[in-house]
């Protein structure tokens, strides 16, 4: 085992996709590479290569609407997408089923109550809760 695998400051391991394949990936946390996902926990705080970056961004300008068109097609409907999705939730949520209670239920509505749990209330005429309405027009003498 590497080094660089035994420290887990500044990262945290997740699951990616690497040539159709899910792989084991790092989200940086910190770093100059913070908040990016790396293949190795080393290249977080790797010096950044200034001439790459520039022809990246030239790429990205140049081709950014087709990538994005083509990438979220995939991450929508790739079987692998949803492999890494289900890797990557926490456990906590997997464990004690809170992932599916907190999705809303579809087929009832917000307000409804079952027929078993509705308790009856009781209508009092003319007791001390009832209200007296004034009256709404004045008589003409």
């Amino acid at each position: 085992m590497k080094i660089a695998e035994i420290i887990t400051e500044g990262i945290i391991p997740i699951f990616g996709r690497s040539k159709g394949k899910v792989v084991r990936k790092y989200r940086c946390t910190s770093g100059t590479r913070k908040g990016r996902i790396v293949a190795k926990p080393a290249t977080c705080n790797a010096a950044k290569k200034i001439s790459s970056m520039i022809t990246m961004k030239k790429a990205r300008r140049a081709r950014s609407s087709v990538l994005q068109i083509k990438s979220s097609r995939r991450k929508r409907t790739g079987a692998t997408s949803k492999r890494i999705a289900k890797l990557n939730k926490p456990l906590s949520q997997k464990r004690y089923g809170k992932a599916k209670s907190r999705r809303k239920s579809i087929n009832k509505p917000k307000g409804y109550t079952p027929p078993h749990k509705r308790v009856a209330r009781k209508i009092t005429k003319g007791g001390p809760s009832a209200k007296r309405r004034k009256p709404t027009r004045k008589k003409i003498k």
